[in-house]
């Protein structure tokens, strides 16, 4: 079976890696991809925004599947214009990606359906946001309405930076009560109907270590989520991903694809933080090292409504990924940088998921903000993260930088443990 791959970031890259393994498949392509995508696939130069250049590329390659990365072709509608086109797809329809594409949405549906959430009022712009603020306490979290690559939400913890936050915003916003507890992020797959669990990660989304500083798109993450027991697992699959998949598929918008749920793991249980509607980057990056499953396999499942019954299995070692970013991120990076040894950092073991790369002059150099996706795998966080920091010492990137503490929630639990 031939393949369409479309993105062009790490995510797509641990996609590409894993659906290279498949005995099912015959020839994959991407679009655009990258310089390590095309290590696996033969990449594509066709803008993916143009649904009828996707829709005549499929049919003269016999694409059997196309996989959506990103979350802008999945707002865009490019699911939907493939399926009417008659090409299977992995990925939701324009209606059901509102629950990332839109903040507002999700929650009216959480509120609708009875799933656990934090409180929140809906704002149009900023005279609006600014004056609903007033029964919120502190810190109080403030969140742009549409797509903002993972960046646009901010906690403030004064009034005034909630005020600030919510004049930068001054357009549709989502302001909410804060949540106490740690974070964890679950992921399903869903054919529509049917609804599987599909692992667990930790990201590291704040830029400095300790988790300091700006949000990011994230720096780093390790899989599975100990902290997300199989207790607290099957709880938020009953109270929150299966009420969801139910209403879409009620609404007559059925979900069709990966459903990512940021929970806030609180003393009173999971609650959803947000949806995605597509792979997490970096999560992708360490759930794809786990699947011991045929990730096409999968992914058809889900296009064909077949999903009931699939196997899913992960292995029990842990994956841990760092990122490595261009100076500047999350602000404007500066790209360009060189990067080289990567295969030195690879020999160990490792797999490096490249992002925001391209080729100039026969050099691999620096494109975007998130650069490279450092992944190993071991019995531990603690070893997999020094495996993957041993790998990120051997690549030169001078204008590159990583947090050196991925992780370190379970690496201080696992210490605990061991007295």
């Amino acid at each position: 079976m031939n393949v369409l791959l479309i993105g062009s970031g790490g995510r797509e890259h641990a996609l590409a890696w894993k659906l290279a393994q498949s005995a099912r498949l015959g020839k994959l392509f991407a679009a655009p991809g990258n310089p390590g995508i095309a290590r696996h696939a033969e990449l594509v130069a066709m803008d993916v925004a143009d649904h009828e250049a996707v829709i005549g590329f499929c049919r003269r390659q016999q694409i059997g599947l196309v996989v959506i990365g990103p979350e802008a072709p999945l707002v865009a509608g490019l699911a939907d214009d493939l399926r009417a086109a008659g090409v299977p797809v992995f990925g939701p329809g324009r209606a059901a990606a509102q629950l990332e594409g839109s903040k507002g949405f999700t929650k009216d549906l959480c509120a609708n359906a009875g799933i656990p959430t934090a409180g929140y009022v809906r704002a149009e712009h900023a005279e609006d946001g600014l004056a609903r603020l007033a029964p919120f306490g502190l810190p109080v979290v403030i969140k742009a309405d549409g797509l903002a690559a993972g960046k646009g939400v901010v906690i403030a913890s004064t009034r005034e930076e909630a005020e600030q936050a919510i004049r930068a915003a001054d357009g549709p916003m989502v302001i909410e009560e804060f949540l106490d507890g740690e974070e964890a992020s679950l992921f399903a797959l869903s054919d529509g109907t049917t609804v599987v669990p599909f692992g667990s990660a930790q990201d590291h989304k704040r830029v400095g270590d300790g988790d300091v500083g700006p949000n990011t798109g994230g720096m780093g993450a390790y899989s599975p989520a100990r902290v997300l027991t199989p207790a607290l697992e099957r709880q938020a699959m009953r109270e929150i991903v299966e009420p969801t998949v139910k209403a879409m598929a009620e609404a007559g918008t059925p979900f069709v694809g990966v459903l990512y749920a940021g929970l806030m793991l609180t003393p009173t249980g999971p609650k959803l933080i947000e949806y995605n509607a597509r792979f997490g980057d970096p999560e992708c990056q360490v759930l794809m090292p786990r699947l011991e499953s045929d990730l096409l396999e999968l992914l058809l499942a889900c296009a064909e409504g077949k999903l009931e019954g699939a196997d899913v299995r992960f292995s029990d070692r842990v994956a841990l990924t760092v990122v490595m970013a261009a100076r500047g991120y999350p602000g404007t990076p500066e790209t360009g940088g060189e990067i080289d040894d990567i295969d030195d950092a690879e020999a160990a073991g490792t797999i490096v998921f490249q992002a925001g790369t391209k080729e100039q002059d026969g050099r691999l150099v620096a494109s975007g903000g998130r650069v490279l996706a450092v992944t190993a795998e071991g019995p531990t966080v603690r070893w997999a993260q020094h495996a993957a920091y041993t790998a990120v010492d051997r690549i030169r990137f001078p204008s590159g930088f990583c947090r050196r503490d991925i992780g370190w929630r379970e690496v201080a639990r696992e210490t605990k443990e061991r007295g």
